[in-house]
């Protein structure tokens, strides 16, 4: 088996690991490994580029954040096809669960070791002063404006900082005129929220897009075209992914999409920007081990 290079988020909310912790995992299942900690995303570029020439896995230790930006720092350094794993540690690690990968490191370990793996799409998104890979989802409205507050949160708050942000941004929110477009169709009215999905699952397992694929070229984007008051009942049946079937869910399968507002952004769990903005999918872009 290739050599695996373990890159894990210090920063992430979930289980504390020391390097020795993650040594002794992987030398218990016989997997060759280097291992590094990191804090922030420019650690991650130097560590990539040491091994830019070698056939290896990059693997992320941590939520679906330390897995975003592992894939974006991969795909910005042009290298092609990369083959990427995920152990999931973190608060909100939602994206594996698309694939009922284990939440538990050791469980995870084995499942590197079966070879399965699997070519997954990509999204990139552009505004006026930032571009990133996403892998799982993506919010414009009052969902990223939630992130966006959970980001302030002390770290005591740990996996409750998502739901506790949810309910401080509820009070004062509501619906906004959106305007969203591609080459097909065209979308301006009043909504609550719009989700942006590669993944099926975000928010700490809520099936937010139970039709999704990883492998079609396409988003499927969810417009709640609704009062606050209607969107909170949608979010709930969102939790078990039965809100498709309302009528106020305007759902749309995209390969691109401008987002013209000025509302906010996040992906993957982390505040990226405000509107506008301009997303592709970049098809079958990872190899991703399962």
């Amino acid at each position: 088996m290739k050599k695996i290079v373990v890159i894990h988020n210090k920063n992430s909310r979930g289980k504390k690991l020391t390097r020795l912790d993650l040594q002794k995992i992987f030398d218990k299942n016989q997997l060759n490994c280097d291992i590094y900690q990191t804090k922030q995303s420019k650690e991650v570029e130097v560590i990539i580029k040491k091994y830019i020439d070698d056939e290896v896995i990059f693997c992320a230790v941590g939520g679906d954040g330390t897995l975003s930006n592992l894939i974006d720092v991969l795909l910005k350094n042009n290298i092609a096809n990369p083959e990427v794993a995920c152990l999931p540690s973190g608060s909100g690690s939602d994206f594996m669960r698309t694939f009922a990968f284990p939440k538990t490191i050791n469980e995870g370990v084995e499942r590197l070791k079966s070879n399965q793996d699997y070519k997954i799409d990509v999204a990139y998104i552009k505004s006026e002063n930032k571009s990133r890979h996403f892998v799982n989802v993506l919010n414009f409205g009052f969902l990223a404006d939630t992130v966006k507050t959970s980001e302030a949160l002390p770290r005591v708050f740990k996996r409750f900082r998502y739901p506790i942000s949810f309910w401080v941004k509820l009070l004062p929110a509501k619906s906004d005129t959106f305007e969203i477009n591609n080459d097909s169709y065209e979308f301006r009215d009043i909504a609550f929220n719009i989700s942006i999905c590669n993944g099926q699952y975000f928010g700490g397992g809520w099936n937010i897009s139970p039709k999704s694929s990883l492998q079609d070229g396409l988003l499927n984007t969810q417009i709640f075209k609704v009062t606050k008051a209607k969107a909170m009942k949608l979010f709930f049946l969102a939790k078990k992914g039965l809100h498709l079937t309302d009528p106020d869910v305007i759902l749309k399968r995209m390969n691109k999409i401008s987002l013209k507002s000025r509302s906010p952004i996040e992906v993957d769990g982390d505040y990226f920007d405000h509107g506008p903005a301009e997303i592709i999918v970049k098809k079958q872009a990872i190899l991703l081990k399962i």
